[in-house]
């Protein structure tokens, strides 16, 4: 059993897929165009490293200028720091269209779209610019001032930091203390559901966004709560991927909550999932495609995969196009007035829930704060009661163990580590994204960073010289 308490509720059966109908309804919904080509399909990772290179130059330019606002320079010195040992030229940024094409080291080139309810997608190599019109758009109305609202609500912030917590974000930012050669952007603290502590590194600022890497497989993971809450999906069933409905597939025997907590038995490259992040590959059939390699719920094995399937048995039970896509801004991101925060997708429209979330430090902190708060925002009840200690429960696959951090679903778990306190977990992102829920005190703690390879953040002892200063 998962350990969820409740929410039995079967699954429904809607089909497999979008059906020829309510297919033809999306592609005449004005929230679609008709597609240029074949989804680009290829196997999760096997990209050459000339097209990632490429590939990963083209999206983090196009996010960091065309929704963060950043310049190109900046953008080479902060987020393309890995790759320049290759000597590539410098992206080059149409500002009409919107779009980013970026040179890999043999010549090939890639092609990143922004889109401003969506973020930025990676074309596949086998489209042009004359495709940007088949990406996947949603239209939301602009977003409300609120300038004079106080946080988390608005913008407005007035800070009470307590002297022990100085000394704390200095250290934070010298790149020594918690890590050597680590690079934070952002260290904002919550204490009693107000932010009492909020730094930033030179250049960077309340509304400077970063990519979450893999925190946003914690925000996946509050996306299918509320769907479980809707009693659309069920934890302890077998998860619905149409894929899998053939006869004696043994992947039908994988349940909602072998996905969440990691435990799929699938082959997987870990978290290496290169074509889809960053080599213009479709999502579906690289994710579907893969054989079982163990039995659901025995092995314990971190994989991106397990993420994006949760999103496709999302999908497939909303059995619409139109409310997929719309589906976390309407049901979390905007509710918790997170307007700066964007899910981007692949050329098809798929969420690359995994790692691909575009958002800002105050963004994520509201995150936080809604976890802390059990789930509940503004006397609204938006998660199920129950689900956010659910995910902060060890996976069975994966038993805790002293000084390693433990994992639950799609978060990981810190109070394993030394000083930390009982019951804190956490999301995790490459590069040093965190965001952090001390439960017995009433804490949240969210950290960002741009860490170069090979660099690593010590968050434990963050968090434990947090907890113990206040």
């Amino acid at each position: 059993m998962s350990g969820y308490p409740g929410f039995r509720i079967a699954a429904r059966s809607r089909g497999i897929g979008f059906g020829v109908a309510s297919l033809a309804c999306a592609l005449l919904s004005p929230a679609f165009a008709a597609p240029a080509a074949t989804d680009y399909a290829r196997y999760a990772g096997a990209a050459p490293m000339e097209t990632v290179l490429a590939g990963y130059r083209a999206l983090f330019t196009c996010s960091a200028h065309f929704h963060a606002g950043r310049a190109l320079d900046d953008i080479e010195r902060v987020e393309l720091v890995d790759t320049q040992a290759f000597e590539l030229p410098p992206p080059q940024i149409d500002a009409r269209r919107r779009f980013v094409r970026a040179a890999g080291p043999g010549g090939e080139t890639a092609v990143a779209a922004y889109r401003d309810s969506m973020g930025c997608t990676l074309l596949p190599p086998d489209w042009s610019e004359a495709d940007l019109a088949s990406l996947p758009y949603v239209a939301y109305p602009p977003v409300p001032n609120r300038s004079a609202q106080n946080f988390p609500d608005g913008d407005r912030v007035r800070l009470r930091t307590p002297a022990s917590l100085r000394p704390l974000l200095r250290d934070a930012f010298d790149g020594a203390t918690y890590g050597d050669g680590s690079v934070t952007t952002a260290v904002l603290i919550a204490h009693r559901g107000k932010l009492i502590a909020e730094r930033y590194a030179p250049g960077f600022g309340p509304r400077s966004g970063y990519r979450t890497w893999s925190t946003a497989k914690s925000i996946t993971a509050t996306l299918i709560g509320i769907a479980v809450g809707d009693g659309l999906l069920e934890v302890d069933a077998p998860a619905p991927i149409p894929e899998w409905r053939h006869p004696h597939d043994p992947r039908a025997a994988i349940r909602l909550v072998d996905l969440l907590q990691m435990s799929s038995g699938l082959e997987s490259s870990g978290s290496n999932t290169n074509a889809l992040y960053f080599g213009g590959a479709a999502i579906l059939p690289a994710i579907t495609t893969t054989r079982l390699e163990a039995p659901p719920g025995t092995r314990w094995q971190y994989a991106n995969n397990d993420t994006l399937l949760l999103l496709r048995a999302l999908e497939h039970v909303l059995d619409d196009r139109l409310a997929y896509l719309r589906f976390p801004y309407d049901r979390l991101l905007h509710k918790l007035g997170m307007f700066d925060t964007r899910m981007e997708t692949d050329h098809a429209g798929r969420f690359m829930g995994s790692s691909q979330v575009y958002t800002t430090a105050r963004d994520l902190m509201r995150f936080g704060l809604f976890y802390a708060a059990k789930g509940v925002w503004r006397d609204e009840r938006i998660l199920p009661e129950g689900w956010t200690d659910f995910v902060a429960q060890a996976a069975p696959a994966r038993p805790r163990k002293a000084g390693e951090r433990g994992y639950g679903a799609q978060f990981w778990l810190l109070d394993t580590m030394p000083g930390v306190p009982a019951g804190t977990y956490t999301s995790a992102g490459n590069k040093g994204q965190y965001v952090t829920v001390v439960p017995g005190a009433d804490l949240v703690i969210v950290r960002t960073g741009v860490d170069p390879n090979g660099k690593r953040w010590a968050h434990d002892r963050l968090v434990a010289a947090v907890a113990a200063a206040l």
